[in-house]
């Protein structure tokens, strides 16, 4: 299934699932009806002494991550990686084409969504509480929200999970639609996420 297909909807959830210490970052990609559109698995696995170790003040930054995004057949479609320092994310076909790139610009509020030519596609501004992010297209028309949503009592309480739901406002061409989809993972990987 094409990419152009796979995140044709009007609702995109992104949902983590469940783990007390996660040795790696997965996560589920669902439509507006929730069937699963897509998974995202971090190739590298930690052990949980590393995991431990990262949480603390003295860790050193993080390695680069990379995931994985696989159809509902298992099949390969994208590869996101997020550089060392956070501000930074590729996405690529698995044949190592370029799709495009989400750049933190001045802040962990501002990003930057560009093609693979480095021409702007979006851009989207978060909230101060960094759970709600407005999208918006080059014109300045909003094309999609994404908000950090409630995951419930015994996930917001004993894991790093989180859900998030994204809104698209109006019909985006590609690969606007795709960066602002794997934009939602990125924010979870840089703000929320376990290191």
């Amino acid at each position: 299934m094409s990419v152009d297909v796979l995140f044709d909807s009007p609702v995109v959830r992104v949902r983590q699932p469940g783990r007390i210490l996660p040795t790696q970052a997965r996560y589920e990609i669902l439509g507006d009806r929730r069937d699963r559109l897509a998974f995202a698995e971090e190739t590298d696995r930690r052990t949980r002494l590393q995991m431990l170790k990262a949480t603390l003040p003295t860790a050193p930054p993080p390695d680069a991550r990379i995931l994985t995004v696989t159809d509902a057949d298992d099949q390969a479609i994208l590869l996101l990686t997020r550089h060392p320092n956070g501000r930074l994310a590729e996405v690529h076909r698995p044949d190592g084409t370029l799709v495009g790139r989400i750049l933190a610009t001045g802040t962990t509020r501002h990003y930057s969504l560009t093609d693979d030519q480095d021409q702007v596609v979006a851009t989207a501004v978060g909230e101060l509480s960094l759970k709600h992010f407005q999208v918006t297209a080059p014109s300045g028309a909003r094309i999609a929200h994404v908000s950090k949503t409630w995951a419930g009592p015994v996930k917001e309480w004993l894991t790093p999970s989180d859900h998030y739901k994204i809104e698209f406002t109006r019909d985006i061409s590609e690969p606007a639609r795709t960066l602002i989809v794997m934009m939602t993972i990125m924010l979870d990987l840089s703000l929320f996420g376990p290191m």
